[in-house]
């Protein structure tokens, strides 16, 4: 039994004399092109394409199949390009990936309310969370650095700092004090003797925070509460005095209603930078969520 496929492969290597291109048009690997013509070409019984140095070029009997199929594969594409407009967008399930941590600011009660169908993939791995995209198993992600690839689509959406948020009760006069005459020593010693949470037990957060501000590579401070979800972590600190370093982007809505307060955003911490990104065959899904984005 002939597969639809093979003639789809067939159809891109007529038209381009290379199986090469026509994979890149169908987004398959070269050897899956070149298989599925063999395929083809034992289904038919006949030689379709001839190898040249440059690409192929079509056998008579390839002409003779290519005027058979032309006008009826064009036919059936156009009904199913028509079909998928006609139903929408949104009604599709997509894959999004995201770290946990990220999630409440950029996913929750926002992209949701956009799409009847969204599944959540948790991965707090850059570099796995774009392979995942790469490979076509996540339809897009938003990722803390930029991937340049032919294959994925990339945008910056979203920039945020890191900042030091605590307890709206904690006494911070003394530090107040320190910041204004930008005392780094004194404010440094200031933050050692807080209460410190963390969503993690490496303290990356605490530890880039520190080298950018205080040019040091080893904080003298011991983590007294490690919560493994940086929303969550900041829900605790709502409870309970203390400090932490966490991303403005999260911390915002707790600073606006006053269940956290800002302790100190330093000038010295650059921007940390947030990209969506989709393999380029989910290009429609990618415009959907920038015009989300940048709304």
């Amino acid at each position: 039994m002939i597969n639809l496929e093979w003639y789809r492969t067939f159809k891109a290597v007529y038209k381009h004399k290379n199986y090469s291109k026509a994979a890149e048009e169908l987004f398959l690997t070269q050897p899956t092109v070149s298989n599925q013509i063999s395929m083809l070409e034992a289904a038919v019984g006949h030689k379709l394409f001839t190898r040249k140095s440059k690409g192929v070029i079509p056998t008579e009997n390839a002409k003779f199949l290519n005027n058979l199929i032309i006008e009826s594969l064009d036919t059936l594409e156009k009904v199913e390009a028509s079909y998928s407009k006609s139903v929408q967008k949104e009604e599709r399930l997509y894959t999004f990936g995201i770290s946990e941590d990220l999630y409440k600011s950029f996913i929750s009660g926002k992209v949701l309310s956009s799409f009847k169908h969204l599944s959540v993939h948790f991965e707090n791995d850059n570099k796995k969370l774009f392979g995942l995209v790469n490979q076509g198993e996540v339809d897009a992600a938003i990722v803390r650095e930029d991937f340049p690839t032919f294959d994925v689509l990339s945008q910056k959406i979203r920039s945020s700092k890191l900042v030091i948020v605590g307890h709206p009760n904690l006494n911070t006069e003394e530090l107040d004090q320190y910041i204004q005459n930008n005392d780094l020593n004194k404010i440094q010693k200031w933050l050692e003797h807080q209460t410190w949470f963390s969503h993690m037990s490496t303290n990356p957060f605490i530890k880039f925070f520190w080298l950018h501000c205080f040019n040091k590579k080893r904080p003298k401070i011991f983590t007294n509460y490690i919560i493994p979800n940086e929303y969550f972590m900041l829900q605790e600190m709502t409870k309970l005095e203390g400090v932490a370093v966490t991303l403005m982007e999260n911390a915002q809505s707790f600073i606006e209603d006053h269940s956290l307060k800002l302790i100190w955003e330093s000038d010295l911490y650059p921007d940390r930078d947030y990209y969506l990104i989709a393999h380029k065959k989910q290009e429609v899904f990618f415009d959907m969520l920038m015009k989300h984005y940048t709304d």
